[in-house]
C-alpha cells in the first residue's frame, strides 16, 4: 500500500520504496494532473542526495512523459525550498521532490508540492493513494529519459540564482556584511551546501564546512540536526572561535542551530528566538501558529504583543494553510521546520538560518544573551520527547483505548481539556501537557510533553509508561 504521511510517502529502499511503486506514484499523478485539466502545464522534478534519488526522479519523469505531460528536470540535487519557490514562480500545477528529509538513510520518499509552492493538502494525497490502488506494477516506459531529454520533452531547469537572490532579499545583507561573522555551517550530507555557501560568501561571512561530502548513508546517523545526530558539530564549536552553528537536515527544510559557547539551540528555542527578533527588533506585525507538538512559550510572545497564537495538527500543510488564511508572520514545528511570510509557501530551513545571522548582526547580540533575554521576559518550560517503535497490533490496540474509548489515564494534575485534532493531547490547569500520536512517515508513537519543571516530567513519564491499560511499548535504549 503506498499511503501518504504528513510530509509525504516514505517507505524503505527496496522494500516498499522500488522503481516500480515509483512509477505506480507518477502514474497516479499524470491521472490526477489530467482530471483537474493541468496536464498541459509542466511538471517540474528535482532530487536529493540518497541512495537512486536520481535514477527514481528519471524513472518518475519517463513515466510523465509517457501521458504527454511536459517535465522540466532539476540536475543536480536541490533542496526542497527551492523547488517550492520554483512551483509559486513558475504558476506550476504540481511540483515532485524525491526525498525522504530527515529520515534514516534506508528510506526514500515523494514529496508533492501543489499550485502556489505548497505542501499537497490531504484531498490531493489521498486521491493519489486511491488511484494507486488500481495501478498495478510498471516497467519502464519505451521513451527513456535521456531520449525524452534529447527529444525536448524533458527540458533541465535552474532555478538557483531566483532562488538565492529571493533569499537575499529578506536579509539586510549590508548590517550582516558589517559584522565579520565566523560560521561553522554542517549540510548533514544533505543538499544544502551550495546555496548555503553563496549565501554566506554574499554576507562576507568566513565559513567552515563539515560532512559537505556526498554519504547516502549519511555519516550513519539520520540526517536530522537533532543534538545526537550533531556530535561531532558540537564538539568543534565548543573549541570556540565561531559565532554560530548552522546544520540543515537533508534536504534542507529544517535547521538546528549552536550558540557561540557551544550549547544547542533547540527547534523550540530556534521558533522563540525568530519571532521574538521579527517582533522586538523588527517591529513585524502578525501572530504565529505552531503545531500542537510545539512549546506553548511561542504563546505567550505572540500575545504579549497582542497577537494570535494558532494551534493546528502535524503536517506542515496544516501550518502553511494557517498563515494564508491568517495572515500570520511566523509558522513552525518543534521538528525544526519554520516559514516566514513573504518567502516560500513551506519550511526553508536555509532562510531560517539567514535569517538568524541576520539577527546576530542587527542586535549585536550573541545567541545565548538573546535567548537569555526572552527567558527572563516569558518564562521557560521543560520540553520533552519520547519515541516508541510499535507493531502492527500495538497500533490497532492503543487507536482503540485512546481515539475511540477515549481512556484518561491517571494524570498526577488536574485536566483543564483534551483535544483528538491530530492523536490525543491533554492539557492541564498548571500549564502543563502531554499528547500521544503516530508518526505519519514512520512506525513510531510519539509522546511529546512541556512542563514546568524537570521533576514534573519525569513524574509524568513514570505515569505514562507505567499505564498498565496502555501497556506502552518500551523506550529503546
Amino acid at each position: 500500500m503506498i499511503k501518504f504521511g504528513t510530509g509525504g510517502w516514505r517507505a524503505v529502499i527496496g522494500e516498499e520504496f522500488t522503481f516500480g511503486n515509483v512509477r505506480r506514484v507518477a502514474q497516479a499523478t499524470a491521472l490526477y494532473l489530467k482530471e483537474i485539466g493541468q496536464a498541459h502545464k509542466p511538471v517540474v522534478i528535482g532530487h536529493d542526495l540518497r541512495f537512486l534519488s536520481g535514477r527514481f526522479s528519471r524513472a518518475f519523469a519517463e513515466i510523465l512523459v509517457h501521458n504527454d505531460i511536459p517535465v522540466w528536470f532539476i540536475e543536480p540535487v536541490v533542496p526542497t525550498p527551492m523547488l517550492m519557490f520554483a512551483v509559486e514562480q513558475e504558476k506550476l500545477a504540481l511540483g515532485i521532490m524525491l526525498t525522504a528529509s530527515h529520515n534514516p538513510s534506508e528510506y526514500n520518499g515523494i514529496k508533492v508540492i501543489v499550485e502556489g509552492g505548497k505542501d499537497a493538502p490531504v484531498q490531493v494525497t489521498n486521491r493519489l493513494e486511491e488511484l494507486c490502488k488500481y495501478i498495478p506494477q510498471l516497467e519502464a516506459p519505451p521513451l527513456s529519459f535521456f531520449d525524452a531529454l534529447e527529444q525536448g520533452k524533458i527540458v533541465l531547469y535552474s532555478n538557483k540564482n531566483a532562488y538565492i537572490d529571493s533569499l537575499l532579499a529578506q536579509i539586510d545583507v549590508k548590517a550582516v556584511q558589517q559584522l565579520n561573522l565566523n560560521v561553522l555551517f554542517n549540510p548533514m550530507f544533505g543538499v544544502a551546501k551550495d546555496i548555503m555557501a553563496m549565501c554566506l560568501a554574499s554576507l562576507r561571512c568566513s565559513v567552515d564546512l563539515i560532512n559537505a561530502q556526498r554519504d547516502t548513508m549519511f555519516g550513519q546517523r539520520a540526517p536530522s540536526p537533532s543534538r545526537e545526530a550533531l556530535q561531532d558539530m558540537e564538539y568543534l564549536m565548543k573549541q570556540g572561535g565561531y559565532h554560530i552553528g548552522i546544520a540543515t537536515d537533508g534536504d534542507s527544510d529544517r535547521i538546528g542551530l549552536y550558540d557561540e559557547k557551544g550549547n544547542y539551540i533547540t527547534a523550540n528555542d530556534i521558533l522563540k528566538l525568530l519571532y521574538y527578533y521579527l517582533k522586538e527588533y523588527r517591529g513585524e506585525k502578525g501572530g504565529l501558529v505552531r503545531n500542537l507538538t510545539t512549546t506553548h512559550v511561542l504563546d505567550r510572545i505572540a500575545h504579549s504583543f497582542g497577537e494570535p497564537a494558532y494551534e493546528v495538527p502535524v503536517g506542515f500543510k496544516h501550518i502553511s494553510h494557517k498563515m494564508d488564511e491568517e495572515d500570520l508572520l511566523l509558522g513552525g514545528e518543534s521538528s525544526g521546520g519554520l516559514k516566514i511570510r513573504g518567502h516560500v509557501n513551506g519550511k526553508d530551513g536555509i532562510l531560517a538560518a539567514l535569517l538568524a545571522v541576520e539577527m546576530l548582526a542587527k542586535t549585536k547580540k550573541s545567541l545565548s544573551g538573546l535567548l537569555k533575554e526572552i527567558n527572563e521576559k516569558y518564562g521557560t518550560l521543560h520540553f520533552g520527547e519520547v519515541n516508541l517503535t510499535y507493531r502492527a497490533q500495538d497500533r490497532s490496540r492503543l487507536e482503540k483505548i485512546l481515539l475511540q474509548d477515549r481512556y484518561v489515564p491517571a494524570f498526577p494534575w488536574r485536566l483543564h481539556r483534551t483535544s483528538y485534532m491530530d492523536g490525543v493531547k491533554y492539557y492541564f490547569t498548571n500549564d502543563n501537557w502531554f499528547s500521544i500520536r503516530f508518526s505519519g512517515t514512520e512506525p513510531i508513537l510519539r509522546l511529546t510533553y512541556e512542563t514546568n519543571t524537570e521533576a514534573q516530567a519525569q513524574e509524568l513519564r513514570r505515569t505514562i509508561m507505567g499505564d498498565k491499560t496502555l501497556n506502552l511499548p518500551a523506550e529503546e535504549d
